[in-house]
């Protein structure tokens, strides 16, 4: 019997290439795009209607997101509880979502129930109601929850940043507490129409997908009216400067840290191995911030920086909360993060490890129908090569040290600080 060696670590093998299937592309009979991986191995389907509907649209706050809450309480047919009944008799799970640029309506159900839950789908799509005595139940609680985040300094921070970042823009933040009071049903109401529109719509479709899932669909919804709309929407024009904001917060226990600036989009060239040096710096639980700050430090339970594309404009923050009495120390010490990235290479022992642990990420995220499904958005609402992932292992496995302090001299400078908390720092 052999025994096993606990001190001799397993073989470690390099990612040479990620085997990035591409999905089935075809369209209803109406035109509407219809994306579908088939890959799962059990009968479950998950299917999402995504809508050019983010909080972007909206001209008066909480519209777009209470539009999206709104959805599945009540049609002209049915009430919310009937909604409910009828999802969860079939064992499937619906829900919404909404973010700065897109709303989805997601559908999981096993492929046998599918001809009686879409009928369902299909009556919220068609004729939502907005009742009105459900919309005010969401706002008052709504309201509540917005007046309890507003005692806590992640949300004060949070609010700041997203106003002077996306300062002048369609992402900037515009809900205030005179926005519950001032929102309307017939807003959504209008909201839904404009801008739930099929002719702006795409279906994406995962799992045990056959050919009868696709003809279902297309039976179900490929004769629904597909109009283009006439978009007057402009983004507007970004109003960022580099700032220093403290925000008092009287008798806070902690104080809330956002950093950041925008910063170039997934279609910049750039942006692949500007991920590689985001992920050293703070991307990930080994990285600088991380074992500076709560580690070595014991700052703070967690800390990190991330870089997000959105569709119209990308940024970088870096987030922290920290004791109030140790927000200027924790603040010095991410400066000296930064400047250490700029003048000081990486290590080839940590830029390897970074590697190996991007490209495995990337791995772990393309495992199943699922994660294929989410990873295909990317390229599709990004408009991407289909030969992305490829090009993305390329710039990771390629990037040198003498890059990442290039990289860090270009984008790790004119940040803004801003500070929610009961210390005021500098």
């Amino acid at each position: 019997m052999n025994k096993l060696d606990r001190t001799t670590a397993p073989a470690f093998h390099e990612i040479d290439s990620i085997n990035f299937v591409l999905p089935t592309i075809k369209k209803l009979n109406n035109a509407v795009p219809y994306i579908e991986y088939n890959a799962g191995t059990e009968e479950l389907v998950k299917i999402d209607f995504v809508f050019k509907a983010g909080t972007k649209y909206q001209t008066k706050g909480l519209v777009a997101s209470m539009t999206s809450a709104m959805l599945k309480e009540g049609t002209n047919s049915f009430s919310s509880l009937e909604i409910a009944n009828k999802i969860d008799f079939y064992g499937a799970f619906l829900e919404t979502e909404v973010n700065s640029d897109y709303a989805t309506i997601t559908l999981y159900s096993l492929n046998k129930h599918l001809t009686n839950v879409l009928p369902v789908l299909k009556e919220i799509l068609t004729n939502v109601n907005f009742p009105q005595e459900e919309f005010d139940k969401k706002i008052k609680i709504k309201k509540q929850q917005y007046l309890i985040n507003l005692e806590k300094v992640e949300t004060i921070a949070s609010i700041g940043y997203s106003k002077h970042v996306y300062k002048g823009t369609k992402y900037e933040n515009t809900v205030e507490l005179n926005s519950f009071d001032e929102i309307t049903r017939q807003d959504c109401v209008d909201y839904f129409n404009a801008f739930y529109n099929f002719g702006e719509m795409a279906i994406f479709v995962a799992g045990k997908v056959d050919s009868s899932v696709f003809e279902l669909i297309n039976s179900t919804f490929g004769k629904l009216e597909t109009p283009k709309t006439d978009s007057d929407f402009v983004f507007g024009k970004n109003d960022f400067s580099p700032t220093f904001q403290f925000i008092e917060k009287k008798g806070a226990i902690q104080s809330c840290i956002r950093i950041g600036k925008p910063i170039i989009n997934i279609d910049h060239p750039d942006y692949n191995k500007l991920k590689v040096m985001n992920t050293i710096f703070g991307g990930y639980f080994g990285s600088r911030l991380m074992t500076n700050i709560r580690e070595e430090k014991g700052y703070t339970y967690g800390i990190g920086s991330v870089i997000m594309a959105k569709e119209n404009m990308g940024n970088m923050i870096i987030y922290t909360e920290v004791g109030a009495d140790v927000t200027q120390a924790a603040i010095n010490e991410i400066r000296k993060e930064i400047k250490d990235m700029q003048t000081n290479k990486v290590t080839e022992g940590e830029l390897t490890k970074v590697k190996n642990y991007m490209l495995g990420s990337l791995l772990q995220n393309t495992d199943g129908p699922f994660d294929l499904l989410e990873r295909y958005k990317t390229i599709y609402f990004y408009n991407l090569p289909n030969n992305y992932y490829d090009t993305y292992m390329t710039d990771i496995k390629s990037i040198t040290s003498e890059e990442i302090i290039n990289l860090a001299n270009t984008y790790l400078n004119d940040l803004s600080f801003i500070v929610a908390g009961s210390q005021e720092v500098s």
